[in-house]
């Protein structure tokens, strides 16, 4: 049984959403993928919700999140991890043949934390690694490690934000396109040295909502759907002191799932474009390499301009990312629009994991 995603809606993105509670914000959000995905309510057999508590602010958060689906009284499953984490687990529900659709929903109200960082280094290991200091430290050790093991420069890093906050410009739901030298990177205020502020995506508020189904919901609802053509996740050692921080592991293990169920062996060839993490610069590197995409044809990456130009918003990040890759599909991204038949969204959770999820979205459904 085939994949589909259907449509999506979003809420955002925004710095600030003084106007809108984190409620109305899924709510809209969820309007309107239905409406793109052309189904109603009644329709879908369950949900995926992307939630942790602390960014949410209570106990149990995704208690919350069925009165703004539409899903009270069906089943709604919780994955701690990104977006697109709750994508793969939606994937397989339907697979089973229980369900014909289901939503998935994530959202970020990064504007009503306020001790951001205090909440990043709750993840870390509480005896080992939660030092009294800025949480991106892990972030600058990687990107040490990257530089020394991997030939790339800082130069080179700072060309990533470079680029990806240009590109935003022309993105009306990216609020941090902005025009930066490879100087201005490099010398902003120090974080976690070579790290520095502008080499991290800022946070946002927003809301995604992705609407998944059988092949035979998309052909009977859906106007524009795209197919989940293979899907793949995995993780590097969970202890820091074992982890090569050169190298993002988990995306391998993801990449290789989804390259073999998409029937994938050459990616510099049979891949468009993707949107890759990059909440901090050297990761996006880092993950091309990893997804075997560096090379003299790379495919077109972050054409949107990503996080960094998009903003960090918490678990929905993975989600912004699948949208901007099925309105390249759809032939809607306006001015950052690219030619693309075959696409890859690929996620990170954050520090301090290393776990990622790759999944590759077709135009059409193919047949291996």
């Amino acid at each position: 049984m085939g994949v589909a995603l259907l449509g999506m809606g979003i809420c955002g993105f925004t710095p600030t959403s003084t106007g809108l509670s984190y409620r109305e914000m899924i709510a809209k959000a969820a309007k309107m993928a239905y409406r793109d995905a052309g189904v109603t309510i009644d329709l879908i057999d369950g949900a995926v919700s992307a939630e942790e508590d602390f960014p949410s602010g209570y106990s149990i958060a995704d208690e919350y999140v069925p009165d703004q689906l539409g899903m009270v009284r069906k089943p709604v499953y919780t994955i701690p991890g990104d977006f697109m984490h709750a994508v793969a687990s939606a994937a397989m529900q339907i697979e089973t043949g229980r369900f014909d659709i289901l939503v998935v929903e994530s959202y970020s109200k990064a504007s009503n934390v306020l001790t951001k960082d205090e909440m990043v280094r709750f993840a870390y290991d509480p005896v080992f690694n939660r030092f009294g200091l800025s949480p991106h430290w892990l972030a600058g050790l990687e990107l040490n490690s990257f530089l020394n093991e991997s030939g790339f420069s800082l130069e080179e890093v700072a060309e990533v934000v470079v680029k990806n906050r240009a590109a935003a410009i022309a993105d009306t739901k990216s609020p941090y396109g902005d025009t930066f030298s490879i100087g201005d990177i490099i010398d902003a205020r120090p974080v976690a040295l070579p790290l520095t502020e502008l080499m991290f995506a800022p946070y946002a508020d927003g809301a995604v909502i992705a609407v998944l189904g059988t092949d035979e919901a998309a052909r009977k609802y859906s106007r524009n759907p795209a197919y989940v053509a293979g899907i793949g996740w995995g993780s590097g050692n969970s202890i820091l002191e074992r982890r090569d921080h050169s190298f993002s592991v988990g995306t391998t293990i993801a990449a290789e799932g989804a390259y073999q169920e998409a029937g994938i062996t050459a990616p510099l060839e049979e891949i468009d474009a993707c949107f890759v993490s990059d909440v901090y610069a050297h990761r996006q590197l880092m993950h091309l390499e990893a997804l075997n995409l560096h090379g003299n044809y790379s495919p077109v990456v972050n054409p949107n301009g990503g996080a960094l130009g998009g903003g960090d918003l918490f678990e929905a990040t993975g989600g912004a990312r699948l949208y901007e890759a099925l309105s390249q599909l759809r032939g809607e991204a306006g001015a950052c629009q690219v030619e693309a038949e075959r696409v890859l969204v690929h996620a990170w959770r954050g520090v301090p994991t290393d776990s990622c999820v790759v999944a590759i979205l077709d135009n059409e459904r193919r047949t291996l």
